[in-house]
């Protein structure tokens, strides 16, 4: 997964001139230009603020699943992982 990730990484950061964190999106609030967000490897959410927000949400589809569950992958949202079937 990391390898995945991160290959974003480089781009956001020095050809964008951007700020990349790897984590959930908890809330996004546009009128006040915050998101609530959950970072990858931190227990605590965390308010940021923001300019211009890209959200990407890779590729999770699991048409049988509820929430997007795959054979190969879990749901990838915190809030829905206790009605998956993974451990």
């Amino acid at each position: 997964l990391d390898a995945l990730t991160f290959t974003l990484y480089p781009v956001i950061e020095y050809r964008m001139e951007c700020k990349f964190i790897w984590g959930e999106v908890k809330e996004l609030n546009g009128p006040e230009r915050t998101a609530t967000i959950k970072p990858i490897f931190s227990q605590q959410t965390e308010i940021i603020d923001f300019d211009y927000c890209m959200v990407a949400a890779g590729c999770n589809f699991g048409v049988f699943h509820k929430w997007g569950e795959s054979l190969w992958f879990p749901t990838i949202h915190e809030a829905a992982r206790p009605e998956g079937s993974w451990p």
